[in-house]
């Protein structure tokens, strides 16, 4: 193989949990071989609204062929900081294992290793996505205590220090996107790595907004000096539990980001997706998605303020279409295909925050007002049994209308006039 391409193929299929995924080979209960493309519908995408996939494996060239035919667009995902021809001698992210207070010690191949790697990218008609993970220390006031940091900073004193501190670092992710734009222009850039609201599990529900706000400060002061290098903005929603929480969970990520993101224009969100469980929750580790979250997960971001999704995944040895839940998830996504024209110009109605909803065990209600006499709403009761049902009110212009929600199923409804239609 040429070596420029397997150099692209490796830095493609790249993500920070691609080694602690390729240590674990997925296991699933059905021992039945994933339905092939075939078997799934196609959902294209129109008037804004898009749907990307970054699942990488060992059969990429089909998967990404008939990915394409089936609407995705494709998203080329870097791994930043890493030093794949060099064997890691001179990855970025390791040199931060050992400097968590000062940004503007950055190695001396900083700039040579990211442009070499940019310049070696794989796919030029894809989205380009800088996957740039680390942590550095939040408490401004031990970083000003380092007296190494605070003469590298020139701060003449606390306020000016706490400033110019969180900038520097913020110029380890601004950096790669103006080298990227600089090398192609006409390429949407985008960071996998901070969020204006970081992916928060628990930190939500039950908090108050000035505990949410005081726990991610420090997202929003980094966050500014982002902002103007990237072109779309990502939440990242991997589901980490099988149960009704998770269904919150993504719809308060998104909804967090998107509300961040409001101050600085009109720039779309995608959710960032995985149709298996994170593998930081090690009983349910390498497993697919149950079938009613792969359904959720397909429809909620669109009904929570994302433009789109892309789904990630890491398939380092396996053959053909890697999912049993994809075509679960391609069913439900192909209703917000089928309706994208009216979802794209449909505006977003506000309503009881999910992490108000989470903590009362309340359904999810999500409503799109296309005209007044022409609504889509997103309900969801992930509290009852899977054979159970239930009924919700939902109230509209015309009047409140009441519908039947199915055990956890993400209903749609649409309602024209005085019809009101289950997708």
């Amino acid at each position: 193989m040429n070596l420029r391409i397997l150099f692209a193929t490796l830095l493609l299929s790249s993500h920070a949990e691609l080694k602690a995924q390729e240590k674990i080979q997925p296991s699933d209960n059905n021992t039945l071989p994933p339905p092939s493309w075939e078997q799934i519908r196609r959902v294209p995408m129109s008037d804004g609204l898009r749907a990307f996939w970054n699942v990488a494996g060992g059969d990429n060239a089909t998967n990404y062929r008939e990915a394409a035919a089936h609407g995705f667009e494709m998203v080329d995902l870097l791994s930043t900081y890493s030093d794949y021809p060099g064997r890691q001698k001179e990855n970025i992210r390791k040199t931060l294992d050992t400097n968590r207070n000062n940004p503007w010690q950055k190695p001396e191949f900083f700039e040579r290793i990211i442009r070499r790697n940019i310049e070696q990218r794989g796919n030029q008609n894809a989205i380009f996505v800088h996957d740039i993970e680390f942590s550095f220390e939040e408490d401004i006031d031990k970083a000003w205590a380092d007296p190494e940091v605070r003469a590298a900073s020139r701060a003449m004193n606390r306020e000016q220090f706490a400033d110019a501190y969180i900038r520097e670092w913020a110029t380890w992710f601004t950096l790669p996107c103006q080298w990227t734009k600089e090398r192609f222009p006409g390429t949407p850039i985008g960071i996998y790595g901070p969020q204006p609201f970081r992916r928060d599990y628990f930190g939500i529900s039950g908090k108050s907004a000035q505990q949410i706000d005081g726990t991610h400060h420090s997202d929003a002061e980094l966050w500014q000096h982002i902002d103007s290098f990237v072109d779309y903005y990502i939440a990242s929603i991997y589901v980490f539990y099988d149960k009704p929480d998770s269904i919150f969970y993504m719809a308060a990520n998104v909804e967090e980001n998107v509300e961040r993101t409001r101050r600085y224009g009109g720039k779309p969100l995608y959710a960032y997706e995985w149709l298996r469980y994170h593998d930081s929750n090690k009983k349910l580790a390498g497993q697919e998605v149950a079938p009613w979250l792969a359904e959720a997960m397909a429809v909620l971001p669109y009904f929570c303020g994302a433009r789109g999704l892309a789904l990630w995944g890491s398939e380092p040895k396996r053959q053909g279409q890697y999912y049993h839940a994809l075509p679960v998830f391609m069913n439900s996504l192909g209703r917000v295909s089928d309706l994208a024209a009216r979802i794209a110009s449909a505006k977003l109605m506000p309503d009881e925050p999910a992490h108000v909803l989470w903590k009362a065990k309340s359904p999810l209600i999500r409503r799109m007002r296309v005209s007044s006499d022409e609504w889509i709403i997103l309900a969801v009761n992930p509290w009852q049994a899977e054979d159970a049902t239930c009924t919700v009110e939902v109230p509209l212009e015309q009047g409140n209308i009441t519908v039947e929600l199915r055990g956890r199923h993400s209903e749609i409804f649409h309602r024209v006039g005085e019809s009101v239609k289950r997708l």
